[in-house]
């Protein structure tokens, strides 16, 4: 059998980074490969090449037989190739159906045919499972919902193949179920799917065979037949990644911030957060899990100072915050690592160095008399790229061009390396590589170990109950279940997520 795809000798650099390195990739038809790799293995970037988003230095494409043009992501699309990113192209005010028919040449004349593209949207969806109004705007759809309207849109256009980025990490486990069987549907049908992810588990329940990159080059190909967990991982990022038990917390310190009956509003004005409460103590991790949707992102802005609350109050040390914005929580000491690395954590198209500035900007040693401090800014940010293993050509380079994880260490080296007294993560693990999150969890442990208190909100239920020194369910805008790690139930916690428990803990 003919492969589909093959992608040969292909190679890019960025300055002194190579970001592939002579990689080869050989997909069949109906076949799913599962793409594995560290973040700054290389694989975005291949795929990009693939995509047509980025031109190889070398290397070629041969795709279904024929030579496909590199660089350009029109010849991708019209040859069946379709990416569905992390962060979504979608036109937020419009509805479904009227984002599917942007750039759509189907219709009469000059003329779409609406209700015929709804129809089309509601045959595909029910065909392989991923449900969704037509009529619906995008602004008020949940996250896993917006990644279905990206599928059909790739489904509806004539895909192929199809390129899968991180696409479990916004996802509930149900929602996850639905994804994997999609996928499944989809491979029947003769249609391929390179699924990049970090989710062992998920590789081995759907994927053929794995491509493993390591320092830009492919370090181990295997079927998955017979693969374990355990060999993949070795395979990953040769050497153990899995997170060390952390040693017993000491007795928290002083109460450090006191929430209460706090509601907020999304977006689209629906009241997400309903009446949050909890204590949160210096010298602990307090960690809440929860299904996407609940309230995590409307309770970390409301505490960064990036929304206004619609009720409820929140104190620091006893003094009321509640209507402070984010200059009054950063001059308290509060720090946020937010879920989203490209639109809220860093500025895509600044340096590393104007990054690491953001928070400081006008204070001493960053600034003397109302200007930069150069000497001193750019010595204080390398320090705390190379505290925080930032891995880039020089602090110059722009944010946009750096891997996720090195975006992430960047948001961490900003917000941690300021010493902060309280920190709020959210999410701060989202499509990472084992390694990477390895080193966001032991830098908030550290920092607990030092004294902060840290509210690690986040949709893994697995890193929560590693993380957490006492853990709690964030369920349709509440707290819910909160208790020291050692007397966590998990049919008790698996009951708070699906909203069976209703009270509120607070201790």
């Amino acid at each position: 059998m003919r492969p589909l795809l093959e992608m040969r000798g292909i190679s890019k650099s960025y300055g002194a980074v190579r970001a592939n390195r002579g990689v080869d990739l050989t997909v069949m038809p109906g076949e799913i490969v599962g793409l594995l790799g560290e973040n700054g293995s290389g694989k975005s970037t291949l795929m990009k090449v693939l995509f047509g988003m980025v031109r190889p230095d070398a290397g070629g494409i041969v795709y279904d037989g024929r030579e496909l043009e590199t660089g350009s992501p029109r010849a991708a699309l019209q040859a069946g190739i379709a990416m569905i990113h992390q962060h979504f192209t979608l036109v937020e005010a419009m509805t479904v159906a009227e984002n599917l028919m942007l750039g759509w040449s189907r219709g009469a004349g000059p003329w779409l045919d609406r209700r015929g593209v709804a129809a089309q949207v509601r045959d595909a969806a029910a065909r392989y499972g991923l449900e969704i109004d037509p009529d619906a705007r995008v602004e008020q759809l949940a996250l896993g919902e917006k990644q279905r309207v990206e599928i059909l849109k790739a489904i509806l256009r004539g895909a192929h193949l199809l390129i899968l980025d991180e696409p479990s990490s916004i996802l509930s486990p149900p929602e996850i179920g639905r994804l994997l069987d999609f996928l499944q549907r989809f491979r029947a049908e003769g249609h391929s799917v390179i699924f990049i992810t970090h989710k062992l588990g998920e590789v081995l329940q759907v994927a053929d065979q794995v491509v493993v990159l390591r320092d830009g080059q492919v370090a181990g190909k295997a079927p998955v037949a017979g693969a374990t967990r355990e060999s993949l991982a070795r395979m990953m990022v040769g050497r153990d990644t899995a997170a060390a038990t952390p040693p017993t917390a000491s007795a928290p310190g002083p109460l450090r911030l006191q929430v209460r009956g706090l509601a907020a509003r999304d977006g689209g004005g629906v009241e997400r957060l309903k009446d949050a409460g909890f204590d949160l103590y210096a010298g602990e991790i307090l960690a809440l899990a929860g299904i996407d949707g609940n309230g995590q992102g409307e309770l970390a802005d409301v505490l960064a100072g990036l929304a206004r609350p619609v009720r409820g109050s929140i104190l620091f040390d006893g003094r009321d915050i509640t209507r402070g914005g984010v200059a009054e929580r950063m001059d308290h000491g509060i720090a946020y690592i937010p879920a989203d690395r490209a639109g809220t954590s860093l500025v895509q198209g600044m340096s590393i160095e104007e990054n690491l500035l953001l928070r400081d900007v006008g204070r001493a040693p960053y600034s003397r008399f109302g200007h930069i401090h150069r000497a001193a800014a750019r010595r204080i940010c390398l320090e705390r790229m190379q505290s925080f293993g930032v891995r880039a050509a020089s602090a110059q380079v722009a944010a946009r061009t750096l891997s996720g994880g090195n975006q992430q260490k960047v948001a961490l080296a900003r917000e941690l390396g300021r010493g902060p007294q309280v920190v709020i993560a959210f999410q701060p693990t989202w499509g990472l590589d084992p390694g990477s999150t390895r080193f966001v969890i032991e830098s908030l442990r550290r920092l607990r170990d030092a004294g902060a208190a840290v509210l690690y909100i986040s949709s893994e239920l697995e890193e929560v109950l590693a993380v957490g020194d006492r853990v709690g369910v964030l369920s349709d805008g509440r707290i819910v279940g909160v208790v020291p790690r050692a007397e966590v139930d998990i049919e008790r916690i698996g009951l708070a997520m699906a909203g069976a428990l209703k009270e509120e803990q607070t201790a």
